[in-house]
């Protein structure tokens, strides 16, 4: 994942990332800084209009008018990718694995959908899951170890065993 990459987010890490904090702070803001995250119209729908005033909701939408987070416009998708038709995927994912084989080819999917995950790398798209960005934050030096590692903390009830472990496993590696 290169510096230039432009992450375009599925609902799930959006919801995950804002629904949790670290020092106050929510760690979807402290995850994505310093990265370029898109969002396509449906993940707009999805997490905030029908969220409503939940929390995670509101911090989206915080996210979205304070830029840290860009709202693809409908043009930018361009036509659904024709193979999404053999998946039961919801409007989000469709959308944003169809704005990432379109938006740049130094684009990188990322959820934590394990069906979304398979079908973009059916497709031949880069993905990640929500945990491996972290770390690949703090590897590119856009998050601090410490940083990143409390990050993995907070999000640890989302995930199966073995995912945090491994993560901060990882993690470890990258101090000196």
């Amino acid at each position: 994942m290169a510096t230039s990459s432009i992450f375009v987010f599925d609902s799930s890490p959006l919801v995950a990332s804002c629904q949790f904090s670290v020092g106050g702070v929510s760690v979807a803001a402290l995850a994505i800084a310093g990265a370029h995250v898109h969002i396509p119209p449906a993940v707009y729908n999805e997490v905030i209009t029908r969220g409503g005033t939940q929390p995670d909701a509101l911090e989206a939408a915080r996210l979205v008018q304070a830029g840290q987070i860009h709202l693809a416009d409908a043009t930018s998708i361009g036509e659904e990718l024709a193979d999404l038709q053999y998946y039961h995927l919801g409007q989000g994912e469709r959308e944003a694995l169809t704005l990432t084989a379109h938006v740049a080819e130094h684009a990188v999917f990322v959820t934590d959908d394990f069906l979304a995950l398979v079908v973009a790398h059916r497709l031949g798209l880069s993905s990640t899951l929500f945990l491996d960005f972290v770390v690949e934050q703090a590897r590119r030096g856009e998050l601090r170890v410490a940083e990143a590692q409390r990050i993995v903390q907070a999000v640890s009830t989302r995930y199966p065993q073995g995912f945090v472990p491994h993560s901060l496993a990882l993690l470890g590696r990258l101090t000196p």
